[in-house]
């Protein structure tokens, strides 16, 4: 899966924005059927919101809003959709069908915690961020990006989760592994594997 933190539209190329774009208006529509031919062809965009995150409603959110069949829904989460991701202004999936009434849905979108974080969490997702920032020097620093939560990786026994970076011509994926936080720092310009992190709650180190 994919998180797309970046909050700038322009850095997008014109053609991948009309894309993800197109992706947004059938999800903001409920045109679900083409919400799962494109999600066949591009399952990494399970969960992206529309270039530069303004409101930050992913597909599911999307899905929650409309109080979309219980088959929809059960869908979006058989595709990897994350009940524990965030709007802008905090609101998860089960947060918004709740406030829009639709009962039905908030058994099957209250997120289940599969493979619970190390503890504090918080300092686990600190560190990552900080991580994150050491590592992409002024790429971070030139474009605007949310980080990425660690929150779906508590969703399946092994998610791993891609955070590409404007500037890197790559990106970072990270998954747990036991306690332990891994991250692969990667791009199309390294002539090896790349870089390998370890993160703890205590802190990052290269491995």
């Amino acid at each position: 899966m994919e998180w797309d933190g970046l909050t700038d539209r322009e850095q997008f190329g014109e053609r991948y924005r009309q894309e993800r774009d197109h992706f947004a208006d059938l999800a903001r529509d409920a045109h679900w059927n083409a919400v799962f031919v494109e999600l066949g062809e591009r399952p990494e965009w399970a969960n992206l919101p529309r270039p530069g995150i303004r409101s930050g409603f992913a597909p599911l959110h999307q899905a929650a809003w409309h109080g979309a069949d219980f088959a929809v829904v059960s869908r979006l989460i058989a595709h990897g959709a994350w009940r524990t991701q965030r709007t802008r202004d905090g609101r998860r999936p089960v947060d918004i069908a709740r406030e829009r009434g639709h009962t039905g849905l908030l058994d099957l979108l209250e997120p289940v915690e599969v493979r619970p974080l190390p503890t504090p969490a918080d300092a686990l997702e600190r560190h990552l961020h900080a991580l994150l920032r050491d590592r992409t020097g002024r790429c971070l620093e030139q474009t605007e990006h949310v980080l990425p939560p660690l929150s779906p990786l508590t969703e399946g026994p092994a998610v791993s989760i891609v955070f590409p970076v404007v500037g890197m011509m790559g990106g970072f994926t990270y998954r747990l592994q036991q306690d332990v936080l891994q991250v692969h720092g990667h791009s199309r310009m390294d002539f090896g594997d790349g870089s390998h992190y370890r993160v703890t709650a205590t802190g990052w180190s290269q491995s």
